[in-house]
C-alpha cells in the first residue's frame, strides 16, 4: 500500500491583464528568494478551489473568483524531497491592494504577455504562466 501524495494548490491571479507574481521569504524551506504565482497546501475535504481562495486570501489579501484549471504537476517538496502535487488555479481579482503574510517579501503586478519571459521564474511557473498567457489570448478581458 502507498502512501498518500501530499496536495498543494498553486494560485494564478490576474487583474486588468496583468498577473500577480510573488517573491518567497529567505526563510521559507521550499525554494526560498524564488518568484511564484502563490501556493499552499489542500486541507484534508478541501477542493482545489476552495483552497486557492483562501490560500489567496491568507498570502495577498485578495478575495479571489475562481475562474478554472490550469494544470497540475508533480514535484519534489523540500529538503526530503517529498513527492507533491500540485494543482494550478486561475483566479481574478478586482483590487490590487496586495496586503502580503510573511510567507512573502516582495508582491509585483507584471502584464500577463510578458510574465513568462521573465528570467528569474522556476520552470513551473513559467508553465503555468504560459498557460495563463493562452487562456487570457482566448477570452476578452473582464
Amino acid at each position: 500500500m502507498s502512501a498518500a501524495i501530499p496536495v498543494v494548490v498553486c494560485f494564478v491571479i490576474e487583474r486588468d491583464r496583468h498577473v500577480l507574481l510573488l517573491r518567497r521569504n529567505a526563510w521559507k524551506d521550499e525554494a526560498p528568494g524564488q518568484w511564484e504565482t502563490g501556493s499552499g497546501r489542500v486541507e484534508p475535504g478541501e477542493s482545489p478551489a476552495d483552497a486557492a481562495r483562501r490560500e489567496a486570501r491568507e498570502e495577498t489579501g485578495l478575495e479571489v473568483e475562481v475562474l478554472g484549471q490550469l494544470g497540475a504537476h508533480r514535484f519534489l517538496r523540500g529538503r526530503e524531497r517529498v513527492e507533491t502535487l500540485s494543482v494550478v488555479m486561475h483566479c481574478r481579482t478586482r483590487t490590487d491592494a496586495v496586503v502580503l503574510s510573511t510567507e512573502h517579501d516582495v508582491a509585483r503586478w507584471v502584464p500577463i504577455a510578458e510574465a513568462a519571459d521573465l528570467p528569474e521564474l522556476p520552470e513551473w511557473v513559467r508553465r503555468s504562466l504560459e498557460a495563463l498567457r493562452r487562456a487570457a489570448a482566448r477570452s476578452p478581458a473582464p
